[in-house]
């Protein structure tokens, strides 16, 4: 994740590909990686507009156990043919997760900053 001031919703943290799969996560839908990249690839969402081609499926899989590492994503695992596979959910309501991406960021900005971080005023919405 970082921080795009020249975009708005989700794309503010997440690249152009990576909004698509967040939405459809907060359809319901759980997914595997596969079925994650499968949506992508059916939707010829391209990994850049620099013509790099499709998203490749181990982006798939690290933007989703990132999502993870994050707390933003659950999984599931569940055996099939080729041994345990995740089943990715959204376990957070849109605003629920808005809230934990906000802190996320605020933790990491007291953190890399924290003596200015003391004196520091938030403004008034």
């Amino acid at each position: 994740m970082q921080l795009n001031t020249d975009r708005e919703g989700l794309g503010v943290i997440f690249r152009k590909w990576q909004v698509p799969l967040v939405e459809e996560f907060f359809s319901g839908n759980p997914m595997t990686s596969k079925e994650a990249h499968k949506f992508l690839k059916a939707r010829n969402i391209m990994a850049s507009q620099k013509g790099r081609g499709p998203v490749s499926r181990a982006s798939v899989i690290n933007f989703l156990n990132g999502m993870i590492d994050n707390g933003l994503l659950e999984y599931t695992e569940d055996t099939g043919q080729g041994g345990y596979h995740r089943i990715y959910k959204m376990p957070l309501t849109r605003e629920e997760f808005a809230h934990k991406l906000i802190n996320l960021f605020v933790d990491t900005l007291r953190t890399s900053f924290p003596q200015e971080s003391k004196t520091f005023t938030w403004p008034q919405p």
